[in-house]
């Protein structure tokens, strides 16, 4: 099958879980579309079905099979080729080829650059592999003249780093996605300045941890040192961190952050729990009082900061007393931002041959308990911004006289928003990725409003 036959074939796409593989995703799409495929967003035009899949934690697994067998459907009608790749075969491997007959071609976490060849292959039926999951777990984006994005365009994520070297023992990430490994800075670098040309107005940086970032290099570069490279780009735009490990946030991370013109005063730092004894038994390091020693110490040098954590409850041996340190840590610190996960007991993972594994219902409680807790916190954060001016990044119209937007403390799709209202006059002049300062004046939990007081 040559390009120009290709041409006229259609895939569609179907990216799960986190911004790391929707990131994988637009990748994969990129490299399809050199090749000579094209796009489209409708399952029922669509001769190929490629799934990317998570399989971090078990609703997600969950969820990747139920989206397999929705999209099977499509094999009865217009789809030729079912393709399911990322975390799901990396895990399960032949155990799915068996289960799941309906899926044409299964493609592992490290065989992505590989896709164009292996549909063309699958497509003529020529020896083709079922099960293509070979290489080592993970991958680096190629180099693109112009990835293809799947968000909205005024907003971005940018990998800089694969795989992980933590080993917490409830986590199976580094068995899907490898050993750390860093993109080189001139790379990245090139990629954010082609965003940027294209008008993105956010750039969101993701990895499995990227204060880890460049540690595979022996101090040859750091994250510091490209935020600080990232920072001299010309143009208005934010860069946002995602998954800082807390250990490895330092003063002169912090430094870098206070000092620069572009990016967010915005931290998102897992911290999983605060229990000195649960910590040790996750094989994550710290203890409570390092961790309020850092979250003291980023907001000395951030005042302004927003912080964002994840916390899992009920994990094996958790006590009443562990569950209710963490609720008085919480309530104490006070985050902006808070997730919180049942402990889910992974197979394949040390966690899950742990004793002490704690009934579910006493996990859903603990967890129902975090985020009650959390709503009055972050209720107060934002009623404490009540009469300040926050410059908020557009992103669509919701009704007549009404934008919808996020300041500098909100992530996309997982934090609060910003309702925002205009005048007729100011409605002609808008458009998403427009930033505007905004006077609050009202909030609730997970939402400030407020009205324009001048562009950007």
């Amino acid at each position: 099958m040559d390009k120009q036959e290709m041409a006229g074939m259609k895939i569609g796409w179907i990216s799960l879980g986190c911004p790391k593989n929707q990131v994988d995703t637009e990748y994969m799409i990129g490299l399809s579309e050199e090749a000579g495929f094209a796009r489209t967003a409708n399952p029922e035009e669509a001769d190929v079905l490629v799934i990317n899949t998570c399989s971090f934690i078990e609703s997600a697994t969950q969820e990747s099979i139920d989206t397999i067998l929705e999209f099977a459907a499509y094999k009865q009608k217009n789809c030729r080729l079912l393709v399911v790749a990322g975390c799901l075969p990396q895990r399960y491997r032949q155990e799915l080829v068996k289960a799941l007959p309906e899926v044409d071609l299964w493609v592992g976490t490290g065989e992505y650059a590989r896709l164009p060849e292996l549909l063309t292959a699958a497509l003529e039926k020529k020896g083709a592999a079922r099960l293509v999951a070979d290489a080592p777990a993970g991958w680096l984006p190629p180099s693109l003249a112009d990835r293809p994005l799947t968000t909205p365009p005024h907003y971005a994520y940018v990998k800089i780093a694969e795989g992980c070297n933590h080993h917490c023992l409830y986590c199976i990430i580094p068995k899907l996605k490898g050993e750390y490994r860093s993109r080189k800075p001139e790379s990245i670098i090139a990629e954010v300045e082609n965003l940027l040309a294209r008008g993105v107005k956010e750039i969101n940086l993701v990895a499995q941890d990227t204060t880890a970032y460049g540690t595979d290099f022996d101090g040859a570069f750091n994250l510091s040192s490209l935020l600080s490279r990232l920072d001299k780009l010309e143009g208005d735009f934010w860069i946002r961190l995602f998954y800082t490990y807390p250990s490895l946030i330092n003063e002169e991370l912090l430094r870098t952050i206070r000092d620069s013109r572009h990016i967010c005063h915005y931290l998102d730092i897992p911290l999983q729990h605060v229990s000195s004894a649960v910590l040790k038994r996750m094989g994550r390091r710290g203890t409570e009082g390092e961790i309020r020693a850092l979250i003291g110490r980023v907001r000395q040098y951030l005042p302004e900061v927003a912080i964002r954590s994840t916390f899992i409850v009920g994990y094996p041996g958790e006590t009443e007393e562990d569950f209710a340190q963490l609720l008085a840590f919480l309530a104490e610190v006070r985050l902006d931002w808070v997730g919180v996960f049942p402990y889910y007991r992974e197979e394949g993972t040390a966690a899950a041959r742990l004793p002490g594994q704690v009934h579910h219902a006493t996990k859903k409680r603990r967890a129902r308990l975090v985020l009650e807790q959390q709503q009055n916190h972050s209720a107060a954060k934002n009623r404490a911004l009540i009469g300040r001016e926050l410059r908020v990044l557009l992103e669509k119209e919701k009704a007549p006289g009404w934008w919808e937007g996020r300041s500098y403390r909100e992530a996309p799709g997982i934090d609060g928003v910003v309702q925002v209202q205009v005048t007729a006059d100011q409605r002609n002049r808008l458009a998403p990725g427009t930033f505007v300062q905004v006077q609050i004046e009202a909030a609730g939990p997970y939402e400030l409003s407020g009205k324009i007081k001048t562009n950007g």
